[in-house]
């Protein structure tokens, strides 16, 4: 019998809705998804709303649309859901069925890790963020945030960041893990590429993966 799922894509901002920006990649995510389960779409829900509120309308109707049609919901990453454990945790216990496209074999047990972490990443991001701006006015009465701001020091350490959250995405680690299987067996990195993408696997942004994408990974998160 063919697999039947309610999808839903979620933006932060009314202006990535309208550009699609971000909504383009989640929806390639789960159509590949539901492709590689030989699945049919039966509906869409779209949302222009933050992570941080769980009381979404379309969420809700996502929701019972998966429940009143005995359908899987389906989101591109687990985030686009919540960052809430308790959030997540009461959605198992509603007994409504979702999966998470970029991780096909993830169980209750992993998902449940996988939300504390990013609740808890969430919480150390704005502690963080707090603190270094109360230190910045501190410091500096008259500075105002900003992106004239941005010196070469701060494109330096925005640089680090970005490669710091490169090695610690859960999309990278997960395909670096098989990238690494793959070398071992003598491909190329083309055919690791085309590879990747025929087994759903996607980069930190949501996009397909290509032969230099594979080489950076490679490069950066190799064992030396």
């Amino acid at each position: 019998m063919e697999t039947k799922y309610v999808s839903y894509v979620r933006v932060s901002t009314k202006q990535q809705e309208i550009s699609g920006l971000g909504l383009d990649a989640q929806r390639l995510m789960i159509q590949n998804y539901i492709k590689h389960q030989n699945g049919c779409l039966l509906h869409e829900f779209v949302e222009s709303e933050s992570g941080r509120h769980d009381d979404r309308p379309e969420l809700k109707l996502a929701t019972s649309t998966s429940k009143n049609t005995d359908a899987t919901l389906i989101v591109a990453k687990l985030d686009r859901l919540s960052r809430n454990v308790s959030f997540i945790s009461s959605l198992m216990e509603s007994k409504v069925k979702f999966v998470v496209a970029d991780m096909p074999t993830a169980n209750e047990f992993t998902l449940h890790i996988f939300a504390a972490l990013a609740e808890q990443e969430r919480k150390y991001i704005s502690e963080r963020t707090k603190s270094a701006l109360q230190a910045k006015k501190i410091r500096e009465p008259e500075w105002k945030p900003g992106t004239d701001n941005l010196t070469d020091d701060g494109r330096r350490k925005a640089h680090q960041t970005n490669y710091r959250n490169a090695r610690t995405d859960t999309n990278v680690v997960h395909a670096f893990h098989y990238i690494e299987s793959l070398k071992r067996q003598g491909l190329t990195y083309q055919q690791i590429a085309d590879k990747l993408n025929n087994e759903n696997y996607r980069t930190r942004t949501g996009k397909s993966f290509r032969c230099n994408t594979v080489w950076y990974i490679w490069k950066r998160m190799e064992v030396k």
